[in-house]
């Protein structure tokens, strides 16, 4: 899918001049806001300016807001609309039938996925330079906490990452890829989950993370989605460890900015394993 995604946006845009664009959700509009040029951009979403939910909130806050209509985005005269696989259906039809490209950006889950989405969008931006300086700052900061890890000298700590809903991330996710490049050990994967999916109740018990890597928690409240983060059992495992609570804006989604959520974790791993 990414390889198709890859042909498709790349040999059109090396004809084009840069196209008007707009962005329909948070993840797009990390991806317009740091591969398009500024003078490219007509609109974005409601999200992009809002500094606890995007990475790029001051160069959103520069630029108009949508509403997300089909109608509005004809009218601005888009011509490449950046979004996910939550759109409308009826939207991303209405908006080809007026000769919109619409551009849904994948979940790369490894830094090589992200790399070729990140010089796919950056090129049917009209923007390939962008995407090879985007890829080239994320291997930079890759290696540089590659080096922060080898300096460690201990066994990497063993972390629990967990979403408010008590949902985790195992091996084959960006999650997981975050976790390893930050100098962790990811306790899914280690007691084998493969892909997205949750720890039971025995395995929190029996298991003794090192730390625990939260994501997510910023929206906070005591909604059903944040039943899980109240439960005795997770509390009692959060109080006896160091906790690291990601700030949502660093993994709004799967982008080279995910070096951010690396770095943050790594700045603050306890020195040394458990024994």
């Amino acid at each position: 899918m990414l390889a198709a995604l890859i042909l498709t946006l790349t040999v059109p845009a090396a004809l084009a001049a840069p196209p008007r664009a707009a962005s329909l959700t948070l993840c797009a509009d990390q991806y317009l806001l740091g591969l398009a040029a500024p003078e490219q951009i007509v609109a974005v979403s409601a999200s992009a300016a809002d500094p606890d939910q995007s990475l790029f909130a001051a160069e959103g806050a520069r630029h108009p807001v949508h509403r997300g209509s089909s109608e509005e985005l004809i009218a601005l005269r888009a011509e490449v609309v950046l979004t996910d696989r939550w759109m409308p259906l009826q939207t991303a039809a209405r908006l080809d039938r007026f000769g919109v490209r619409v551009i849904s950006i994948p979940l790369p889950n490894s830094w090589e996925e992200i790399a070729d989405t990140t010089r796919a969008i950056a090129a049917a931006l009209g923007r390939p330079e962008q995407g090879e300086a985007r890829v080239a700052e994320m291997r930079a900061r890759l290696e540089g906490l590659e080096r922060q890890t080898a300096r460690r000298h201990a066994t990497p700590p063993l972390a629990a990452y967990f979403l408010p809903d008590g949902g985790s991330a195992g091996a084959g996710t960006f999650i997981d890829a975050v976790l390893r490049a930050a100098g962790a050990r990811n306790l899914a994967t280690a007691v084998g989950l493969r892909g997205w999916g949750s720890f039971n109740l025995e395995q929190l018990t029996e298991t003794q993370p090192d730390l625990a890597v939260l994501g997510f928690f910023d929206q906070g409240g005591d909604s059903r989605r944040m039943a899980f983060a109240h439960h005795p059992v997770f509390r009692r495992l959060l109080a006896g460890r160091p906790v690291i609570a990601v700030p949502d804006r660093y993994w709004a989604c799967s982008g080279w900015f995910l070096t951010e959520a690396a770095a943050y974790i790594a700045g603050r791993l306890p020195a040394e394993s458990a024994p």
